[in-house]
Order: C-alpha cells, then structure tokens, then sequence
C-alpha cells in the first residue's frame, strides 16, 4: 500500500501537500522568516490559503513544522551516514559535505530569526550541533591517532572552529559576489581545511568529494 502521509512535527501531512512545504521551506530560508507570508506562497503555487489552514491553524504553527522539516532532513542525512571505521576522512568529508551543502542556501537572517521567534526549534538545532560536534571530533581525533592529522593540533578546537567558520562564511550573500558555483566553493573549502590539517607526508584527496551525494 502506497504511502499516503509523512511525519511534519507531530502531523502527518497528505503526500500531495510536500511540494508545498518544500516551496515554504526554500522561501523561509533564503527569505527569512518575517518576510514569509501564507498568501504568497499560496498565490506562487495557485492553492487557496484554506488548503494550508487546513492542516494548520496558524502561520506561526506552519512556520514552526517547516523550520522543523528542514533542520531534522539535514540531521537525519548526517545520522543515516555510513560507518567507514577504517577511512575517518571519508566519514568527515561526507558530514562537512552535507552540512556545507544545506547551510549555503540559508541567509543569515534567516538563522537570527529561527533563534529569536522559534526557540523549541533553535533547541533542536542545537541540541543537534553538539552532536554533530561529538560525531566530526570523533572521526577527526580517530585520523589522528592513524598518523593522518597532525599531533599537535587540538582536535575539539579544531572541530569548532570550522563550524564557526562554516556558520559565518557559507550564506548566499557571500556567495552573489563570486563567480564559483556552491560545489565549487565547497570543493575548495573542503580541499583547504583538510589539507592545512595532514601531516606533511599525506594528502587529503579531495576527488573523494566526486565518489558521494548528499
């Protein structure tokens, strides 16, 4: 029996409103949440409003289940991720991949108001990033300890600091200004990151990136 629903929340939503929430999820997030309205994403796909507030009793609820609908695809690509116990490199270079690949298409703006309006869903975001944390420090002290990455560099640091990085670099403002197109750009930050962290007689082969989809 074919599905007919999938999970948002605590809903379960008919298969024929995901387009919907896919095109409330791209607006949201290159737009920003105060500037999203239930009118225009009901005259971009020609729907009767009613057809939301069906399902959802209030703007700010839909908000709310999208914003959840996005983060936890991203969370549930990084955890279904395949074990490479024996290739750490490959395991981080699939997590930063994933992670470069949904943060360039969310403007910061969109991230502040996410925070500042919708605190359960920012918990979960962090709540989730410190796992993420956990998983990337992991795989990069494991390399370590194979001789891959240099000793003296302090691995939790490390793991912080290109997250940080990635937060305040990867937004499609900074993007406009540069020629390169996002797999270009994530190519390259990958390629730099990783190589600036081996020891002198390795190398990160960055044509790994070539071999996996998000």
């Amino acid at each position: 029996m074919k599905q007919k629903t999938f999970p948002l929340g605590d809903k379960e939503i008919p298969l024929k409103l995901q387009p919907v929430i896919e095109h409330a999820r791209c607006q949201i997030m290159q737009n920003g949440v105060r500037n999203f309205t239930i009118e225009k994403l009901a005259s971009d796909l020609k729907i009767s409003k009613k057809t939301i507030y069906k399902y959802f009793s209030t703007k700010e609820e839909f908000v709310e289940k999208v914003l959840l609908y996005n983060f936890a695809d991203l969370f549930t690509k990084v955890r279904n991720l395949p074990e490479h116990p024996e290739d750490p490199l490959k395991h981080i270079l699939m997590v930063l991949n994933i992670i470069l690949n949904h943060v360039s298409v969310i403007s910061s703006s969109s991230v502040y108001e996410v925070k500042l309006y919708y605190p359960n869903v920012w918990k979960q975001v962090e709540e989730f990033r410190q796992d993420l944390m956990r998983n990337l420090n992991d795989a990069f002290m494991k390399a370590q300890r194979m001789g891959l990455i240099r000793k003296n560099l302090e691995m939790s640091f490390i793991t912080e600091m290109i997250m940080n990085i990635v937060q305040t670099i990867f937004q499609p403002e900074f993007f406009i200004n540069y020629s390169y197109s996002i797999s270009e750009m994530i190519r390259m930050f990958i390629d730099f990151i990783m190589n600036g962290l081996m020891e002198k007689d390795k190398r990160f082969d960055i044509a790994m990136i070539d071999e996996i989809k998000e």
